[in-house]
Parts: C-alpha cells; structure tokens; sequence
C-alpha cells in the first residue's frame, strides 16, 4: 500500500539532498540525465535549508509577503530574499563565495527548467561538489546537522574526495568524538582505571576518526561510518580490527594470536 507523501522542511531538504548526491556520485560517469537531476535536487535541497533556517527564526520568515503567512497560495521567498533575510534579518553570515555558488546553481536549474542549457560536465559537476560543500558546512553550523547521518557510508566517502567538504566532515567527525567521550566515560575514578576509548586510524578511511572501546558498543569510524569488528590476542590482549594482518586466526571462533605472540609460542615448542 502507498504511503501519503509528507515532509517537514528539513526532512523535504534532506530527501532532495540524498537524491541528488546519489545521481551525481553513485556512476563513475553520471550521464547528462543523471546531472540534470542532480542539479535539479542538490538546488532544491539548498532553497529548502535556506528556509528551514529562516523557518526556525521564525516561521512567517519564509512567506514573501508576511501578512500572508501560512495562506495555501501564499508565495515563499526566493533564494536570493531567503539570503538577504538572513543576513539582514537572522544574522547568518554567507561568504562572497557561498553566496556564489548558490546564486550559480539557482540559475542553473532555472536554465534547465525554463529553457535550454550547454554546460560542459567538469562545470556542472564542480557546481554541484560547490554546493554539497555548502551544504556541509550550513547543515553542521547552522541547523546542527551531521550530513553523514543522512547518507549510505559510500556516498561519505566520495563527498571525503571532494576537498571543500572534508574539512567540515572532518570537524563534525571530531565533535562526535568528543560527545561520545563525554557520554561515556565513567563518572567513578575507580571505574575509569580499565575503561578503554580510543581514537586510531580507520582501516577503511586511514584517517583518525576510528573510536574503539572494549566496555562500549561504540566502535565506529565517526568520518566514513566504517563499523568493523575487534579482536583481541588471547595470549596479550592486544587489541586491533579483525582481520588485522597483526593476528593470526585458527578454526575455532574468535580464537585470534598476536604475530609477537605467535612467534614466542613457535620458539617455544621449537626450542623448548
């Protein structure tokens, strides 16, 4: 049976943002259907959020004229007006070249909704990686919002290829970090002798984002969202990720030995 269609602002920007990363990220070579779309969505996605902060200002913000708030015909702003009511209005500082990017991505839907448009794929594609990067950064600074929450791990990992969008990734990683630190550390000092969390690298990303703690469920790579098991060395309790190429497995399950480990038992029955 079909559901009803029904989105809040947030929820309605999140969906077009999804969309539209996943027609521009999910190939390796998007074709012209595929961009459109793209454009189309990632375009849709930034008008709405623009709105979502004006609406979380103040609801009757998003209305063009304000006397006219929440009347079904009533006309909402545009993106340059959502701009301006935030600056002027809100206080949201939008740099020179976020400010770019939006306006050039508006104009591109425009041009593809309205009338006709050659663009060459490098173009369109740098406006759209522009404007996730945006995006990113509005999502964390303004609506407090982890753009990773709301994407499948592979598309992270092509957004962590775009440079203007790794750093704000990188930061939400690091305050997630932080967060889970703080919720889970012990209160009692006496607790927090064998309590273990850790930030390593992760296997899937090689970056320094991976949590791991013995005593929590909480093992996960806060950039990419990689979640891969742990194994501990039955003779030293080293731990690391299974499958780590430190450890040797044998048949039986979660049977694991450190390479050092391994080496003193061969010397042993070699020597012994």
């Amino acid at each position: 049976m079909a559901k009803d269609l029904k989105f809040n602002l947030l929820e309605n920007a999140i969906d077009s943002l999804q969309q539209g990363i996943r027609f521009a990220l999910e190939e390796d070579s998007p074709t012209q259907g595929d961009l459109k779309l793209s454009v189309l969505l990632v375009a849709q996605s930034v008008e709405l959020l623009l709105k979502e902060r004006l609406r979380k200002e103040h609801w009757s913000l998003i209305f063009t004229k304000i006397d006219e708030a929440g009347k079904l015909d009533a006309n909402t702003v545009t993106i340059p007006d959502s701009i301006k009511r935030l600056e002027q209005i809100v206080h949201v500082k939008l740099d020179d070249e976020e400010k770019r990017t939006i306006l050039l991505l508006s104009n591109t839907r425009n041009r593809i909704q309205h009338y006709e448009i050659e663009i060459s794929f490098e173009e369109v594609l740098g406006k759209i990686h522009a404007a996730i990067a945006f995006v990113t950064r509005f999502l964390k600074d303004e609506l407090q919002k982890d753009i990773s929450d709301h994407l499948q791990r592979s598309y992270i990992r092509e957004l962590m290829d775009i440079d203007k969008t790794l750093k704000p990734l990188q930061d939400l990683a690091q305050q997630s970090i932080e967060k889970l630190r703080k919720e889970h550390e012990p209160a009692d000092a006496k607790d927090r002798i064998n309590w273990q969390f850790r930030v390593m690298d992760c296997p899937e990303c090689w970056q320094e984002y991976y949590v791991f703690s013995l005593s929590e469920d909480i093992s996960q790579c806060q950039l990419c969202k990689y979640k891969g098991g742990f194994i501990q060395c039955i003779r030293c309790n080293k731990s690391g990720f299974s499958g780590d190429s430190i450890f040797r497995f044998s048949s039986e399950p979660d049977y694991a030995i450190c390479n050092n480990c391994w080496e003193n038992e061969t010397e042993k029955s070699t020597f012994g």
